[in-house]
C-alpha cells in the first residue's frame, strides 16, 4: 500500500512539473519580419514590410522601431492579446502625436512615416506576472515619402454664429484652408466639448464647396456650413465645439488642425399664416367686390411655430398700396432701404393670378409692438420670437384695373429668397369695377 501511494505522488509531481514547463514556454514565438528593405512611397512595390508573431500566453505586446541615436518609434505600445497567431502589416508610419507651427496656425502631425535609414525592429511581451521577452532584428526604409500633407491658414469666420438662415452674416460660417499636398482622405467636422454625459465623439461633417482646388487636390479649398439648415435639418444643438480639419496621405502621413466654434438660436425658422385664414373686408361667398379707386382689405395672424426667432422688414402692417405700386416701388418712393427684398427675412405677401412678380404686395409679419428690436452692426433688425404671433394688416387701392383676366387672389408667407412657406392662402376672387 505504502509503494502504491509512492508512485501516486511521483506521477502527480511529473504531472505539476509537466504543467509548470509549458506555462513557461516562450511568450513570443514564430516571429517574422518580411521583407526587410521597403520603401513606403504608394508606388506599389515593396511599400509594407508584413509583420507576423505568435503568443503562448496573454501578454501585453509592444512593437517598436529604433533608429541608430537609440530613439523608439512605437507601432503599437503595450496592447492586451491573447495567446494565439498574429499578423499586421507596417508601412513605415509610427503615431508620434507632435505640435508644430504652420503659416497662419498650428498643426498636430499624428502619423508620419519615418526617414530613410536602418532601423532595429522588435516584438515584446509582458504576460500578467510581469515575465517579458523580446525579439528583434533588422530592417531598412529607403525611398519613404515623409513630406506631410500640411494644412495651412486655418480659417474658421465667425466663429460664433446662428444656423437660422435669417440672412445676416452670422447664420452661416465660412471655412477655408490651404493644403499642400494631395490627400487621399480629407474631411472637415464638428465636434461638442462636451455633452451632459462629458466629453463626446459625436461628429458632425461638413461638406466642403469645390472652388479652385477638387476635394483632397493640393490648393486652396473652402466651406460654407450652414449648421444643415440649408438641407432642411436640424443643426447641432446650441453649444461650444471644435471645428477639426484632417488630412492624410496614400502613406498614411496623417495630420490635424483645430479652431472654435459657438452655436447660438440655432433652428430650421418654421412659422405659418394662423390657421391658414385672412379675414378679407367685404367678403361673401369668396368673393369681394371692389369698385375701381376703392381697395380691398385684409387681416391675418403670423405664428413663429419653430425654435427660432424669425427676422422680418417692413412695409409695416397698415400700410397701404396702390395697385400699380408694389414693395419695390413703395421703397423707391418713401426712401426705405430696408423694404427692399432681403435674404432671409419673412413677410406677408398678396398675389394674384396676372402677376408678373410674385407676391408684389408685402407686410412685415407683425407690427412693432409684437416684434423684438435687436441692433445688429449697427442698424435696427426686427424678429418675431418663439411662440409669439405678429397681426398684419393692410389695403390695396385700384387705382387702375387688373390686367384682362385677373379673377383669383390669395395670400402667402414668404422666407425671402429660400422659398414661399405657406402658399394659396385663402383664395377669393376680385372683381374691380364690375357693377
Amino acid at each position: 500500500m505504502r509503494a502504491r501511494a509512492g508512485w501516486m505522488i511521483a506521477m502527480l509531481a511529473g504531472f505539476v512539473l509537466t504543467l509548470g514547463a509549458c506555462s513557461l514556454g516562450a511568450l513570443v514565438h514564430d516571429v517574422a519580419v518580411q521583407p526587410t528593405v521597403i520603401s513606403p512611397n504608394a508606388d506599389g512595390n515593396d511599400d509594407v514590410t508584413h509583420i507576423r508573431y505568435s503568443l503562448g500566453r496573454p501578454a501585453d505586446v509592444s512593437i517598436y522601431f529604433v533608429d541608430d541615436q537609440g530613439k523608439r518609434y512605437y507601432f503599437r505600445n503595450a496592447q492586451r492579446r491573447s495567446p494565439g497567431d498574429y499578423d499586421v502589416y507596417w508601412g513605415g508610419v509610427i503615431n508620434d502625436p507632435r505640435v508644430r507651427p504652420v503659416p497662419g496656425g498650428v498643426m498636430l502631425v499624428e502619423n508620419q512615416v519615418l526617414p530613410d535609414g536602418a532601423y532595429t525592429w522588435v516584438i515584446e511581451a509582458a504576460d500578467d506576472r510581469g515575465r517579458q521577452q523580446k525579439v528583434e532584428g533588422q530592417i531598412t526604409l529607403q525611398g519613404a515619402d515623409t513630406t506631410l500633407p500640411e494644412i495651412h491658414n486655418f480659417t474658421v469666420v465667425p466663429q460664433e454664429f446662428r444656423p437660422n438662415q435669417d440672412g445676416l452674416r452670422d447664420d452661416w460660417v465660412s471655412i477655408a484652408y490651404y493644403l499642400t499636398k494631395k490627400a487621399a482622405r480629407l474631411r472637415v467636422y464638428l465636434q461638442p466639448t462636451t455633452s451632459a454625459t462629458g466629453p463626446s465623439n459625436l461628429k458632425y461633417p461638413i461638406a466642403e464647396k469645390p472652388l479652385v482646388a477638387e476635394t483632397g487636390d493640393a490648393g486652396y479649398h473652402e466651406a460654407r456650413y450652414e449648421g444643415g439648415v440649408d438641407l432642411n435639418a436640424e443643426p447641432p444643438p446650441d453649444g461650444d465645439y471644435v471645428l477639426y480639419g484632417e488630412a492624410e496621405d496614400k502613406v498614411g502621413n496623417r495630420v490635424v488642425v483645430s479652431s472654435t466654434l459657438t452655436i447660438l438660436e440655432g433652428g430650421k425658422p418654421r412659422a405659418e399664416v394662423a390657421g391658414g385664414e385672412i379675414d378679407w373686408q367685404g367678403e361673401m361667398n369668396r368673393t369681394v367686390s371692389v369698385p375701381l379707386n376703392h381697395s380691398v382689405c385684409f387681416t391675418t395672424t403670423i405664428a413663429n411655430i419653430g425654435p427660432v426667432p424669425i427676422r422680418t422688414a417692413g412695409p409695416w402692417p397698415g400700410q397701404n398700396f396702390k395697385f400699380s405700386q408694389n414693395y419695390n416701388t413703395l421703397a423707391n418712393l418713401l426712401g426705405e432701404e430696408s423694404w427692399y427684398q432681403q435674404a432671409g427675412i419673412f413677410r406677408f405677401g398678396i398675389n394674384y393670378d396676372t402677376t408678373g412678380v410674385d407676391f408684389p404686395f408685402r407686410w412685415a409679419i407683425g407690427r412693432p409692438e409684437d416684434l423684438e428690436v435687436r441692433i445688429i452692426d449697427g442698424r435696427p433688425q426686427y424678429y418675431l420670437l418663439p411662440g409669439k404671433r405678429g397681426l398684419v394688416h393692410g389695403c390695396i387701392e385700384f387705382d387702375e384695373k387688373p390686367p384682362v383676366g385677373t379673377n383669383f387672389w390669395w395670400g402667402g408667407l414668404i422666407h425671402e429668397f429660400v422659398e414661399v412657406v405657406n402658399n394659396d392662402i385663402d383664395r377669393i376672387s376680385v372683381p374691380v369695377g364690375v357693377p
